[in-house]
């Protein structure tokens, strides 16, 4: 069967319900014989996929708990490099990870010992805990859980000395710390400060989920398990997966899967704001925005690729579901009536435009994500609502309760002029909207240049302005492949900033393809000017320096 796409799963879920429908096996297969004599290739398809459901039926595939695996023998008392193993904290496909005491005497203290499955040495396994390796000391962020050694023991079992993180996880945290709204929304930032980071090192995490954010002592969050993280510079065109992350990918959590991640198509920073959302999602509400579709393998599915979730605000105290809602609103400090109040508006913007379907109308960056919510806390207007009027004013009110008492006092006595000033500025917001059409492709140029300027510089590092442009054409060239007429508009601008370095060639390599993508006579028209300007300099100084 070809490669699932959201087009080919939207043909197919029809037919397939249909299937399911007959309780007779031998009426599904006359069914099934007659749409073959129409579309044999469609008939295929829904064959494969309802065998795939009945054997998943049969083995009761997500109706049961799948037993742990067998924990390695102890290794309590082993040293791996300066630690010495304690106790076994966690384990999973991939590995065990070990609580370890510093033992070599230059000085006290715990980390975890992640060890490699030792059925999975010398196969592709290794490889990818090898570049989980490489990944993590790309990375340095308070929020980030930091490498700290690796080796390979004795035995030749490769392993990751890791930072321990003695916390809870996220959601966990949240709950039994009874965090209001504004205190969840502040110690989520600190989870995007995180991923940032990775997406300024063109890291994808891929399997952004509670468990994998914890919460230490002092309220700090923790990003944690890079195991299936995908390098965006190894991938293919348009972000496409190498062998590697391919097999990756078949690791992840479909619960906090995005859609691109169950169709198999190219993963991009996008992917994690997917994720993320989920994640912010069930912080607010207690609740999965899937809901309760989460029952077998297809429905899973079919929840994500189709059914948009219900806003955020309408999911709180909704009836018909096994669950305490007067006990979700009391661990958000506030009365269920409240808390619907509070998800109401801003926050179920945010949390629609997070969860897109389609990864090009998602937020273009973790940190423009980011940017809402502290307007949002702020109670300034957020980017990713329409930015009328009547809402503007909302959040002024709410910034300048005070002044907007006094001055209702005023407008009182002003009440003949209203109707006027009122006229003008719904004529001036008509105007405004009429330009805002046109200026939405560089709001999303300049949110970008801003990203980059902001958070691709990692931590630590000088990067001079070459490096700095060189950098943003490789995330452009990755995160706007589906959209030419935005990349030709940034590669025009990345080759200006290239000219004001005096980097003429570079210049011109990305003006002349901004002017090949482009179908803007204008777009086109300032590449043109540029390359002639470039151009004549580089002629200039060739012939000072003969």
């Amino acid at each position: 069967m070809a490669r699932l796409t959201p087009e080919r799963w939207r043909e197919l879920t029809p037919l397939l319900d249909r299937a399911l429908d007959f309780d007779d096996d031998a009426q599904r297969a006359a069914w099934l014989d007659e749409l073959r004599t129409t579309d044999p290739v469609l008939a295929d398809d829904v064959g494969r996929l309802l065998r795939s459901r009945i054997a998943a039926s049969r083995e009761a595939f997500l109706e049961k708990r799948v037993p742990p695996p067998v924990p390695e023998a102890s290794l309590a008392g082993q040293v791996f490099g300066a630690y010495t193993i304690v106790s076994l904290i966690g384990q999973g496909g991939m590995g065990n990870v070990w609580l370890a005491r510093r033992s070599d005497g230059r000085f006290e203290g715990t980390a975890a010992v992640k060890l490699l499955n030792a059925s999975l040495v010398g196969r592709a396994g290794e490889a990818r805990f090898r570049r989980e390796g490489s990944i993590l000391a790309r990375l340095a962020d308070p929020h980030i859980a930091r490498l700290l050694d690796a080796g390979v023991s004795p035995s030749g079992q490769p392993y990751l000395v890791l930072e321990y993180v003695e916390g809870e996880p996220i959601d966990r945290y949240c709950n039994s710390h009874r965090l209001s709204i504004d205190e969840r929304l502040r110690l989520f930032l600190d989870v995007l400060e995180a991923v940032a980071h990775a997406h300024a090192n063109l890291i994808v995490h891929r399997d952004i989920k509670p468990s994998n954010v914890l919460v230490d002592r002092s309220g700090r969050a923790k990003l944690l398990d890079f195991g299936i993280a995908k390098l965006l510079e190894e991938g293919g065109a348009g972000g496409a997966a190498t062998a590697l992350t391919h097999e990756a990918g078949h690791a992840l959590t479909p619960e906090f899967a995005a859609p691109e991640q169950i169709t198999g198509d190219a993963v991009t920073t996008a992917t994690d704001v997917y994720a993320l959302g989920t994640l912010l999602y069930l912080l607010l509400t207690g609740r999965h925005p899937a809901g309760a579709a989460r029952r077998t393998s297809i429905e899973s599915a079919r929840a994500i690729l189709d059914v948009d979730p219900l806003r955020a605000s309408d999911t709180a105290g909704r009836p018909g579901e096994e669950v305490d809602e007067e006990g979700i609103a009391a661990e958000r400090a506030t009365p269920l009536e409240g808390l619907r109040r509070r998800l109401r508006g801003d926050l179920d913007t945010i949390l629609a435009k997070a969860l897109k379907k389609a990864p090009r109308e998602r937020y273009a960056s973790v940190s423009a994500f980011a940017e809402d919510l502290r307007r949002h806390l702020r109670h300034e207007p957020v980017l990713a609502r329409p930015d009328t009027w009547t809402y503007r004013v909302g959040r002024f009110v709410r910034r300048n309760r005070i002044g907007v008492v006094a001055g209702a006092v005023v407008l009182a006595a002003a009440l003949a002029g209203t109707a006027g000033i009122l006229w003008q500025a719904r004529r001036a917001a008509r105007q405004r909207d009429l330009a805002r059409a046109q200026l939405d492709r560089a709001t999303a140029a300049n949110e970008f240049l801003g990203f980059l300027i902001t958070d691709a510089t990692p931590s630590g590092k000088k990067v001079s302005a070459s490096d700095l442009f060189a950098q943003a054409e490789t995330l452009v060239d990755r995160q706007f492949a589906d959209n030419p007429p935005l990349r030709a508009e940034m590669l025009l601008m990345i080759g200006d900033r290239y000219i004001a370095a005096e980097s003429w060639d570079k210049a011109i390599e990305a003006l002349e393809r901004s002017a090949r993508i482009t179908t803007d006579p204008g777009v086109r028209a300032r590449d043109l000017c540029s390359i002639a300007v470039a151009t004549r300099a580089r002629e200039t100084r060739t012939r000072r320096e003969r």
